[in-house]
Order: structure tokens, then sequence, then C-alpha cells
């Protein structure tokens, strides 16, 4: 294996994967209700913000947010590392969030239905559509066999062609708007360009870190009383097509995907990839899926008491498995469950507030639960990963580009 965290690929391609196959099931009321999103149950699909619970349609975007968070020590740390100027980087992260906030634009204004509404010519719409997927296609992919400076002339070529796209369809009668935006990917473009710079604020003071993910945590439920300054923080929108207070919140699940990211770092740069945990720490992956499965039911079955005891003797046994690592896998393991562990207390301490945990509208419960499962699914793909000598197939091919896999469905 090569110097990279495929675990980290894999959890990113599971998130897009699961996000394409949400959004393609069929609403069919005689479907179970653990297939939809908690708060759109059958038979009505109809909103209910005071369903709580959690399903893993409502995992996919957490966990692309944080593995999201466990990219920026290996992405940017890499860079700091080989001495590129402060200047250069604050410059890059700036571009990525612009980049995406003009992605999230697009997405929002080039649908196929959108044209096809007004040319009522489907194959005439379809084929814009598949050219507007293939300017999409060259923003976003990197060719192994070019040079950086020729993958940049790509990338910006298909930024100028989407721009073009986007007139003709304002031309042809579609009202693009900035207005009008992949809210998903909106929410992206701001966490992206404030965790990165929390991250490169905080790598070496986690303290500092973990403390404004409480900050944010604080502001977010204080933000709940009417008149308070909390509230007045939280709806502060300067420039509301691009930011939002509001979208800060999420933070808590990428800074908490950063500390993954660290571990990762620091197992990486010791050059310890090709080790095979023991079977205790096999054995401890095994029960941190059952932990994962028994969290699932639990939250989403609302039996909460039961899913508090079996989460504790499930973390406790695995903890015991864990607890003296010999080699670096081991210490990495032990180190993304304690982590996970935690993450994953802390927000079914905070599960009785805001109604229980819910995605929409979201609860602090909510961030930390879904950062602590998305830690313990780092774990046990390291595991496999390590036990099979694998590289993830398809998923970390589809981790690794994930913005092209997100709109392969809707546009090809």
């Amino acid at each position: 294996m090569n110097n990279r965290a495929y675990a980290v690929d894999i959890l990113r391609g599971l998130a897009i994967v699961g996000m394409v196959l949400s959004g393609y099931i069929a609403w069919n009321p005689d479907l179970p209700a653990w297939l939809f999103h908690a708060q759109l149950p059958p038979p009505s699909f109809v909103f209910d913000a005071s369903v709580a619970g959690i399903t893993w349609v409502d995992l996919v975007f957490p966990f692309f947010l944080f593995s999201m968070g466990a990219a920026f020590p290996l992405s940017l740390g890499r860079r700091l590392n080989r001495g590129d100027p402060p200047r250069r980087i604050v410059v890059s992260i700036l571009k990525r969030g612009l980049l995406l906030a003009f992605f999230a634009v697009a997405l929002g204004n080039t649908g196929l239905l959108t044209l096809d509404a007004v040319l009522q010519r489907p194959v005439v719409s379809a084929l814009v559509t598949m050219t507007v997927w293939g300017a999409f296609f060259a923003m976003f992919v990197r060719i192994p066999g070019f040079i950086p400076r020729q993958n940049g002339w790509l990338n910006a070529g298909g930024i100028a062609v989407l721009a073009v796209l986007m007139g003709v369809y304002r031309w042809l009668g579609v009202g693009v708007s900035v207005v009008r935006s992949d809210i998903i990917i909106l929410i992206l473009a701001d966490v992206v360009v404030a965790g990165s710079l929390i991250w490169w604020l905080t790598r070496r003071n986690l303290w500092l870190r973990m403390g404004i993910v409480a900050l944010i945590a604080a502001l977010k439920l204080g933000a709940a009383v009417p008149g308070s300054w909390n509230e007045a923080v939280w709806n502060f929108s300067p420039v509301p097509w691009l930011f939002r207070t509001e979208f800060l919140q999420y933070l808590c699940i990428v800074l908490p995907g950063s500390v993954a990211g660290d571990l990762f770092a620091r197992w990486l740069a010791r050059g310890q990839q090709e080790e095979r945990p023991a079977l205790s720490g096999q054995t401890a992956a095994g029960l941190t899926a059952l932990l994962l499965a028994v969290n699932m039911w639990g939250l989403f079955t609302r039996t909460l008491t039961l899913n508090l005891v079996l989460t504790l003797a499930l973390g406790a046994a695995a903890w015991m498995l864990l607890r003296k690592p010999r080699t670096g896998i081991e210490s990495l393991l032990y180190r993304l469950f304690t982590t996970g562990f935690f993450w994953l207390l802390l927000g079914l301490a905070f599960e009785s507030l805001e109604e229980g945990v819910k995605k929409d509208p979201a609860t602090v419960s909510y961030f930390f639960i879904t950062a602590g499962m998305a830690s313990h699914v780092l774990l046990v793909t390291s595991v496999l990963l390590r036990k099979g000598r694998s590289r993830g197939g398809l998923l970390v091919l589809c981790g690794q580009n994930p913005m092209i896999a997100y709109t392969a469905a809707g546009y090809v």
C-alpha cells in the first residue's frame, strides 16, 4: 500500500453511494421506514419534525462531513510539511470554498427537469444535461498522466464551459440565480473553509479545537432562546446565498473528523501501513460493528435505555481487547475507538435534549452520535483493509473523486 489513508476514502465513498442510493429508492408506502429519512416516514412521506431517531439514510451526509474533516491533516498537513507558504495555503483554501459554492449554484440551476420544463424537448434536454455533467467532470477530474498545470487548465476549462452553459440556460428562459443552489454542497463550501482554517490554527493544540466544538454546540443550543444574542449570531448571514452562520453547526462533525485524520496522518508518517492487527483487534472490530448496529436499532426504535446498556457493554469489551496496543496499527485502532466512543457517548448524553436525535432540524446529539459512528466505521474498515490487504476497489475510487460520483446518477 502507498502512503494514503484508504479507510478515509472508503468512508467518503460509502457516503456518496448512500446519497445516490437513498435518492433512488421509490417512495413506496409498503417499504419499511428505516429505508428513508426518519423525519420522512411512510406511508405519507410528509416531513414530520416531531419524529426522533435516525436511519442509515441520515448517516450519509455526516459521514461525508467526517471524512472531509479527516482529510485536512492528510492534505493540508502534506502542504505544510513541504514548506508551502501560508499565503498560498490560504488562497487554496478560499479557492476550494468558492469552487464548491460555484458548483452548488450550478447544481441548483442545471437539472434536467428544470431545463425540460422550458424546452419541452426531452432528447435535447437530456443531451444538454449530459454536456453539463461533462463540464463537471472536467472541473474536478485529476488525470494521473497529466502534470499539475495540465490538470489545472482542464479544471479551469470545465469551470468556463459550465459558466457558458448557465448563460445558455438563462438565454433559453431558465431562471438562473445564485439564490438557487444545492444546499448540501453549499454547506460543504462553508465548512471546508472554516474547518480547514480551524484545523490549521489548532493542529498543535487539540484542546483548543475541542473548545471550539464546545463553543459551537453551546451557541446552537442558546440560539433556541428567542431574543438572545445567540439567536442573533446564529441567524447572521451577510451574503445569504453564500454563507449562513448556522451552517457552521456542522463543524461539530467536521472537527471530530479532523481528530481522526490526525491519527491517520501520524500512523502514515511512521510507515506502518503493511502491519496487520492481531486477533484481538479483529475481534474488537467485530464488536464495534455490532455496536453500530445496536445504536442504529436502538435510536430508531427509541429503545434508549437498553441501547445505552448494550453500548456500554460492547464498548467495554472492545476497549479491553484494544487497551494494550503493541503495533502501530493496533495503536491507531485503539485511538480511533476511544475517540469515537467518546463522541458517541457524548451524543447519547445529549439525546434527551431537543426532543431526541434528529437530522432535520439537526440536533447536537445528531452531530456527536454520527461523528462517533463514523470513527467506528473507520476502525472497522481499517481492519478489513489490513486483513485482506485490499485497497477498497470502486469504493475508494468513488471516495477519491466524490463530486463526480455525486453528480453522475442525476446527470448521466
